[in-house]
């Protein structure tokens, strides 16, 4: 089976065995077991509910420091659409930028110069497949591979192109090669992100022949050193502008909305669970109609990443008010979308991650599934969590897979005990 990469690290000598990480993951993705949290890599997407939930440091982020860009020639860096709206208005975002460059960037790039090019490509996408219906959106790397795990049926329903940072690094990556006269090799491009879905993105990208970044650094680790050299006064000031056009898709709804033709039919959802109703409706044929679904895991969209530093109503209340003032300061479409239309930009079909079934073998999994309903039945249905599993379906699960066994779950061994000693008397 396929190793997956996971953007986060278990410190169990942190870990108190509240199970408020086995209770949120989307996936039944982890346990407790003898006072240590197990993740099953397989099932994991990466979503970052667990690092949200707990309290007590057993579960940290991963992403690269800063110091990794000094490894190449040239570096590159593309920031998330989320970044501006980390920063107040009393700093100028273009100070931000030339900061950046000050640490060690030779070129600092925004995410959202190939929106408008990324809105042409969907668009066009969406009206040359009427039989898929609805399409979801690639933006969330998390969604993704939820899809791949819990809603298999609907992996042909998912967009089928590279990820806008792909696409950007692509471009740059050839254009500085080209007219620079560097190899490829020497040329280090790093996402700026906002989350640990996206670092993992960028190490192991879904659908991706190979990465096309050489690292992923934190938007909290970049905000952090910008602020640290803000007031330096050998630091460059440069003519103040305002956001790069396009800058909007942090903002849950604009993505869709960008996207949008006439007549044309856009959702956007943010929220796991939301994102999991959504799905489930789609799966039962109850939701009906529309043409472009934009998912994402963090409430809030991007602008609610774990890596944020900003409050994400702070910080997209901001955005949409500079917005306003956006300055058009965006690649050739024409440019990308030739290549779109020679498939340059297509991506392979997605597998499902077999991980919601007891076994390969068909005969095995049906005698299995019988065996996990006599267990279920013994089991007090009440998913207390107590055991380590985050339900008693998923106990039963774990039983039948040799992972665990009755006496794990604790109510059972009260009420046994308690029978005991009555039997006694």
């Amino acid at each position: 089976m396929k190793e997956y990469f996971h953007a986060f690290k278990i410190i169990n000598e942190k870990c108190t065995g509240c199970t408020a990480c086995v209770r949120v993951c989307p996936t039944e993705a982890i346990r407790l077991r003898n006072n240590k949290v197990e993740v099953d890599s397989n099932r994991c997407i990466d979503c970052g509910e667990c690092l949200t939930a707990c309290k007590y440091g057993a579960l940290v982020a991963i992403s690269d420091k800063l110091d990794v860009i000094k490894d190449y020639e040239y570096k590159i860096a593309i920031t998330d659409y989320c970044f501006p709206g980390q920063f107040s208005d009393v700093y100028p975002y273009d100070k931000v930028k030339e900061i950046l460059k000050g640490i060690g960037f030779d070129l600092v790039i925004d995410e959202a110069e190939a929106t408008e090019s990324m809105s042409s490509m969907i668009r066009d996408f969406i009206t040359k497949n009427p039989q898929k219906r609805p399409i979801l959106s690639t933006s969330c790397p998390a969604v993704v591979r939820l899809i791949q795990a819990r809603y298999p049926s609907l992996l042909e329903n998912i967009l089928t192109l590279e990820s806008t940072m792909s696409v950007l690094a692509q471009y740059y990556r050839h254009k500085i090669s080209r007219d620079k006269n560097i190899d490829d090799e020497k040329i280090g491009i790093f996402a700026i992100v906002p989350c640990i879905a996206m670092v993992t993105s960028v190490y192991q990208p879904e659908g991706a022949t190979k990465p096309y970044h050489q690292g992923a650094i934190s938007v909290r680790e970049a905000f952090n050193e910008v602020m640290k050299n803000l007031y330096d006064k050998d630091c460059p000031i440069a003519p103040e502008k305002s956001l790069t056009k396009g800058y909007g898709w942090a903002v849950p709804g604009q993505e869709a909305d960008s996207v949008r033709a006439e007549g044309m039919k856009v959702m956007a959802v943010t929220g796991i669970h939301n994102v999991i109703e959504i799905l489930s409706k789609i799966e039962n044929q109850q939701i009906e109609g529309f043409d472009y679904i934009v998912l994402k895991s963090c409430i809030n969209g991007c602008a609610g990443g774990g890596f944020n530093v900003e409050n994400p109503f702070v910080s997209t209340s901001r955005i949409l008010r500079r917005k306003r003032e956006e300055y058009s300061h965006i690649l050739d479409t024409n440019y990308f979308i030739e290549l779109y239309n020679q498939g340059q930009y297509d991506v392979i079909p997605l597998e499902p991650r077999p991980v919601m079934q007891l076994d390969d073998d068909i005969k095995v999994a049906i005698s299995k599934m019988k065996m996990l309903n006599e267990i279920l039945a013994q089991l007090p249905g009440i998913n207390c969590c107590a055991c380590g599993s985050p339900t008693c379906q998923a106990l039963a699960e774990d039983i039948v897979n040799g992972k665990a066994s009755l006496d794990d779950c604790l109510v059972r061994l009260k009420q046994k005990k308690s029978k005991n000693k009555k039997e006694e008397l």
